[in-house]
């Protein structure tokens, strides 16, 4: 059986700049697993360019994630979605959630982010946060 895990920002930077080992071996083991695919939005892309940016790292370390994942385009249907989201959440974390939602899929959210797993559980997604466990 095929597991779906939507990989948010704030995960993916912490794994991406070395923050959290723990983030990192999940990653590792989770993107290795043939039954596990992991996706993000195509958001995540620009989240990460601009953290490379803002820390003086080559845009490029961003593949060290970006190649493993599979994307979902941002279009105007993903942001109808995120409007659409009634809990109150950041306009980037709304697009976020509502890339999973337009995915179809029965995913996993994979977050640190308090505010999102608050989310994600109230629309119904599980959640996992493997920096805090």
């Amino acid at each position: 059986m095929t597991r779906y895990c939507y990989l948010d920002t704030s995960v993916a930077v912490r794994i991406l700049l070395g923050h959290s080992e723990s983030a990192a071996a999940w990653f590792d083991d989770a993107t290795e697993d043939e039954d596990t695919i992991v996706f993000s939005s195509r958001l995540l892309r620009t989240e990460l360019t601009r953290v490379l940016r803002r820390e003086g790292l080559p845009v490029g370390l961003r593949d060290e994630i970006l190649d493993y994942l599979h994307v979902v385009p941002v279009d105007g249907t993903v942001l109808a979605e995120a409007e659409a989201i009634v809990p109150h959440v950041k306009t980037l974390d709304a697009i976020h959630l509502a890339s999973a939602i337009r995915s179809g899929l029965d995913a996993t959210i994979v977050t640190h982010d308090t505010t999102m797993r608050s989310v994600a559980d109230v629309i119904g997604f599980p959640v996992h946060d493997p920096v805090g466990g």
